[in-house]
């Protein structure tokens, strides 16, 4: 099967995370490939080299990009290249306008599939104007404001991708890292995550009083501002990928994803890129029961409903609880079920039913 896919690719973003391991699984299947995806500010993210099967042929509409002197979009890679299903992960981002000229030109030679990253129906009308054969969500509140514009035959549930279970050695994982072998170590990475996780200070203050630990963050953001840093802090500029994450994370305790405060609420739904990502590992991941990005998970993580709730957890944690247990158990099976391989195949069984015709192309009925 040809597949051409439009999406941020080798970047830190919740689109990458989703777009390759199900497209590099596709490779594995024997299928090709073909990627459409963003340069300009974005670029800041790339985290390794494209390969050849890689187009950088236009820039995200996000950020004022399309008043930036630097503003392209190039047709050719889309009219050019060979394939036969069409897929396009967040069209709300995506250059609207252009794609919509030349959409029809898509449409004669591809079947056309909608990823949809969007919390909500966008207030955009341009997003409306797109025929789509088949739209992927990934849940229940996806599909339920998605059907409230398009015809719920026309969408189909599959859930995000997950890294596959990967056990690794904490003692060897330390020494691989320069970590010390001694300590409790609460691990977190991404943007934004030291002005978040200093919320959390408080927190360690009191568990280093039981435990010798170690809040260890990594993150691209400034840190030199963190003054003065607590005894129990380590930061390093990095943010760790595929195999190097794992060993990060085989090397902690337990990794937390904290995000604002206990009012912290995204505008409509979400799932946590990062969560999937870490999973399975074999180490407790802990998230706030307060924030939407985690609504339909179950045991396969930890929630927390606030920062003494937190504290308590990760006493739990160190204690190996045996709920704890239980949940490395359930994200063991959970991480099993949805790897990017076997999505991937679930997305292929979607394609051969729009490439059979046995789906009817859709419009939104929203103006």
């Amino acid at each position: 099967m040809k597949i051409g896919v439009m999406t941020r690719w080798n970047m830190f973003s919740g689109q990458s995370s989703h777009a390759e391991p199900i497209g590099h699984a596709w490779l594995e299947m024997g299928h090709e490939l073909k990627v459409f995806a963003p340069k300009g500010l974005d670029m800041a993210l790339l985290y390794r080299p494209d390969e050849p099967f890689v187009h950088r042929c236009f820039v995200q509409d996000v950020w004022g990009q399309r008043e930036n002197k630097d503003y392209f979009f190039d047709p050719k890679p889309y009219l050019e290249e060979d394939y036969e299903i069409f897929l396009m992960e967040m069209a709300y981002l995506m250059p609207m306008p252009e794609m919509l000229e030349i959409f029809p030109q898509i449409r004669k030679k591809a079947k056309t599939v909608l990823v949809v990253h969007e919390t909500g129906l966008p207030p955009d009308p341009n997003w409306y104007k797109f025929e789509w054969d088949a739209i992927v969500c990934f849940d229940e509140r996806y599909k339920a404001f998605m059907s409230q514009a398009y015809p719920e035959e026309n969408i189909e549930i599959i859930p995000y991708p997950c890294h596959p279970p990967l056990h690794g050695d904490k003692k060897q994982a330390r020494i691989s890292l320069s970590l010390p072998l001694d300590k409790r170590i609460v691990f977190a990475y991404g943007f934004n995550i030291i002005q978040n996780h200093v919320e959390l200070f408080p927190v360690m203050e009191k568990l280093s009083k039981a435990y010798p630990l170690l809040l260890f963050l990594l993150t691209h953001h400034d840190w030199t501002k963190v003054e003065p840093k607590p005894g129990f802090l380590m930061l390093r500029d990095e943010m760790p990928v595929n195999e190097k994450l794992y060993n990060y994370l085989h090397a902690c305790d337990a990794y937390v994803n904290y995000v604002g405060g206990s009012e912290y609420k995204i505008q409509g739904v979400g799932v946590s890129s990062s969560v999937a990502a870490c999973l399975g590992a074999g180490r407790p991941v802990l998230v706030p029961s307060y924030c939407n990005f985690f609504d339909l998970s179950g045991k396969e993580v930890i929630k927390y409903h606030s920062a003494q709730d937190l504290e308590q957890k990760l006493r739990d944690v160190f204690e190996n609880a045996e709920y704890v247990r239980e949940s490395l158990a359930a994200a063991e099976e959970y991480a099993s079920k949805n790897a990017g391989s076997v999505i991937a195949k679930q997305f292929i069984e979607l394609f051969n039913k729009v490439l059979g015709k046995s789906l009817h192309p859709a419009r939104a009925s929203l103006p």
